[in-house]
């Protein structure tokens, strides 16, 4: 694959970018457009897109419907600082599709709901403290950069975690105030509950640990935490950022039937135009009410060109027929993963959930994030350089997510499945 251009431009601008990109989680690949499933660079290389703007391209890069909204609400101005009817629109929407939604506020990225979430729950709750998962990720601000991906040997046992700064640059007393525990860990929460009494505001949650891969709760777990959270008088927040909408048009919350105090929503809500959302019950919400106890501002909440394309957005996906199409994609790659790796005596694994997966080579059950850093990273990078060579655009870190959108079709897909025994094939003949 030539990447001539992408390296001439990288070089170029790390000399006035910090490692010549915006965001840390980017390849020195200079993207050229994006249409449906498929990805350009500037050197003229065409890719399958299984990323899928990190899952917020849901119905695919350009979507025909999305962007004559757009293209007709930039013509009415792209912020005035007021709210507008489309706003109300989206609002009513996210509403009707999503159980914990008694009332919305709009946000402009998932960090920032998640901020302005956890602000809500400690005025509501009174308290400071807050339980999150180890290996969750929920955003780039200070609390939520504790035990994202921390090394097990300064991160504590597997059972009681101990908190671990993610990055530099953040408040040290941010580990006074974050709480630790695995995923699919019951007993964890309970004892954090118990060893804290009065002081946790709220557990957050990713109900479907995406920033880990794809590790799906087990049976009663997401159940477990909504009785300990009533038990124990605490909020229980689902960070929906991903899982909104394409595991069910209701989220996570619809497709296993728990309903949360409070949820976060993002990336697909407005197929990758930037918006985010913060709903919840109602008595919850109204602390952030203007007069209320908390501050909600932000000039481009609900801004007039990203509501539009959430109102349409969300009319294609509330019927549930995208998601179940996306469902069936990634059981097929499941399928067909899973028997090509039998067939060449690789240990791995295909896990999927609403259209979004992972590849884990590895033999054991994924559960939680120690289980999921037993994957074979050095056989995860010949698989990936593979599928970078065969098309596909691919991820480099092994516990990342994966996806597919409404506009992959059967020839995308068997392309797909085509790259993957090739990249099965690359590490057989590497062994």
């Amino acid at each position: 694959m030539n990447t001539n251009r992408s390296q001439v431009l990288f070089e170029k601008s790390r000399k006035f970018v910090p490692g010549g990109v915006h965001s840390n989680f980017r390849v020195p690949i200079y993207f050229e457009k994006g249409c449906g499933s498929k990805l350009w660079d500037i050197d003229g290389n065409e890719y399958i897109d299984c990323i899928v703007s990190n899952g917020a391209c849901i119905l695919g890069h350009g979507d025909e419907d999305v962007d004559a909204a757009v293209i007709s609400a930039v013509k009415q101005g792209l912020s005035a600082g007021l709210e507008s009817e489309l706003s109300m629109k989206a609002s009513r929407l996210l509403q009707h599709m999503v159980p914990s939604a008694e009332q919305v506020r709009f946000a402009n990225s998932g960090s920032e709901a998640v901020m302005k979430a956890l602000m809500i729950a400690r005025a509501y709750t009174a308290r400071e403290k807050i339980i999150k998962i180890e290996g969750g990720y929920h955003g780039w601000f200070d609390e939520a950069q504790v035990s994202v991906h921390p090394e097990p040997a300064i991160a504590g046992s597997d059972e009681n975690p101990t908190p671990v700064l993610s990055t530099k640059g953040i408040r040290r007393n941010s580990l006074d105030s974050v709480l630790v525990v695995p995923f699919n860990n019951l007993d964890a929460i309970e004892r954090s509950l118990v060893e804290n009494k009065d002081q946790v505001a709220a557990v957050l949650i990713e109900p479907v640990m995406f920033n880990s891969g794809c590790i799906i709760p087990q049976y009663g777990y997401l159940e477990g935490v909504r009785r300990l959270a009533r038990e124990y008088d605490i909020l229980l927040i689902f960070d929906e950022v991903i899982t909104g909408f394409r595991l069910a048009p209701g989220g996570a919350q619809e497709r296993f039937g728990v309903t949360p105090d409070m949820s976060v929503f993002a990336k697909a809500i407005a197929n990758g135009y930037p918006l985010a959302a913060v709903v919840g019950r109602k008595d919850i919400m109204e602390v952030s009410r203007p007069g209320g106890q908390v501050i909600y501002g932000g000039t481009y909440d609900g801004q007039h060109v990203a509501v539009a394309a959430a109102c349409i957005c969300l009319e294609k996906l509330k019927d549930g027929s995208v998601q179940k199409r996306l469902e069936g994609i990634t059981q097929r790659l499941t399928e067909q993963f899973t028997n090509m790796a039998k067939e060449r005596g690789i240990s791995a694994q295909l896990l999927e959930c609403g259209g979004q997966f992972q590849i884990y080579f590895t033999d054991r059950d994924i559960t939680d994030y120690r289980t999921a850093l037993s994957s074979d990273s050095a056989k995860y990078k010949i698989f990936h350089r593979t599928l970078l060579d065969e098309g596909l655009w691919f991820y480099g870190g092994y516990l990342f997510h994966h996806g597919v959108s409404s506009a992959h079709s059967e020839e995308d897909v068997r392309k797909i499945i085509d790259a993957f025994g090739k990249g099965l094939d690359a590490i057989k003949n590497k062994n």
